[in-house]
């Protein structure tokens, strides 16, 4: 999906997150992390309790909680 197909709404609600991005650090194992998305740091947290990242590991950012992002293996 790109943006020129995505529904306004979920664009102008910040629903939007294209590609995929990646550990970039470990802040609390298993509970925190730096990503990077599309050139941009965040921090992140599991969309589901069962997910662990280490650093390098693939991602996709699946929604967002204030500057938080929820993230799943990509």
């Amino acid at each position: 999906m790109t943006i020129l197909n995505t529904p306004v709404r979920a664009v102008l609600e910040g629903k939007f997150y294209p590609g995929v991005g990646v550990i970039h650090s470990v802040v609390q194992p298993g509970l925190e992390w730096v990503v990077r998305v599309n050139g941009v740091y965040w921090t992140a947290c599991a969309a589901l309790a069962g997910y662990s990242f280490q650093a390098g590991d693939a991602i996709r950012p699946i929604d967002r909680q204030g500057n938080t992002l929820l993230i799943e293996p990509a």
